[in-house]
């Protein structure tokens, strides 16, 4: 599909569940059709995610060995998928989103990754653990509870208006330490909004695009791109600098009623 310019959707917003194969098993993932929350659906963004992590389960940096045991989180998780698909892998993955989300996600778990739902199954024996928590990045008070920083942060389709770039850079610099990979998978919607993050990101992390030839054959596409953001040195004075804009930013947009 990469280059095809009429994009056949792997999903839409419209349909009450989504069925994912992955790793030889098929997730089925409830959303909700009947709510204008970005959250409820899950994004072809997060297909192409779970679908490269699912290519490169046996060699190269997210390679089942390297991922097992480690600790990751997804923001912005929706459905879950992208942090599904690590927790497939040996991670251990917190998968986050706010409260009008919270509820959806829990129960895509349960169905899913949960002990009861891998009973009797292969990767039962293999598969991470697997937390649901609330996380708004705007929100300061709900970072220390999910216990950072973790080895590996996910992204899927998160990065979609200029307003929320800042509070992104400052909760991805709170989640992670100097040698956290950080993956972002992003559909151009706007290259206003793509321009913001770069500009701000790459002050702190170096931005590496995927080679298509990385990502499965069938689910790619030329409008999704997967960055895979790493640290500079130093990183005291840059995570420092950037929570505090974003901090300023925060407060900004809660007195102009933003």
């Amino acid at each position: 599909m990469a280059g095809d310019e009429t994009w056949v959707r792997w999903n839409t917003h419209h349909s009450t569940q989504v069925d994912v194969e992955l790793f030889g098993n098929t997730l089925h993932l409830a959303q909700n059709p009947n709510t204008n929350h970005l959250g409820t659906t899950v994004w072809d963004s997060s297909i192409v995610l779970a679908k490269f992590l699912e290519k490169n389960a046996k060699k190269g940096d997210f390679a089942r060995h390297r991922l097992k045991g480690k600790r990751a989180i997804e923001l912005g998780a929706g459905m879950g998928l992208g942090g599904f698909a690590f927790a497939l892998l040996g991670c251990d993955t917190t998968v986050t989103d706010t409260a009008e989300v919270i509820s959806l996600l829990q129960r895509n778990y349960e169905n899913n990754l949960s002990p009861a739902a891998l009973r009797g199954q292969e990767m039962s024996n293999t598969a991470g653990h697997v937390a649901v928590q609330e996380l708004d990045w705007s929100n300061l008070e709900h970072y220390a509870p999910v216990n950072p920083p973790f080895d590996y942060l996910l992204a899927a389709d998160c990065v979609y208006h200029e307003q929320i770039v800042e509070d992104f850079l400052r909760t991805v610099l709170a989640m992670t330490h100097s040698k956290s990979t950080v993956v972002v998978v992003n559909e151009l919607r706007s290259e206003a909004v793509h321009s913001h993050f770069t500009s701000l990101f790459e002050q702190y992390f170096t931005i590496k695009r995927t080679p298509r030839s990385k990502m499965d054959a069938v689910h790619q596409h030329s409008a999704i791109d997967i960055l895979i953001l790493r640290r500079r040195k130093p990183v005291e004075a840059g995570g420092a600098a950037a929570t505090e804009l974003a901090v300023h930013s925060a407060a900004d947009k809660q007195q102009h009623g933003l």
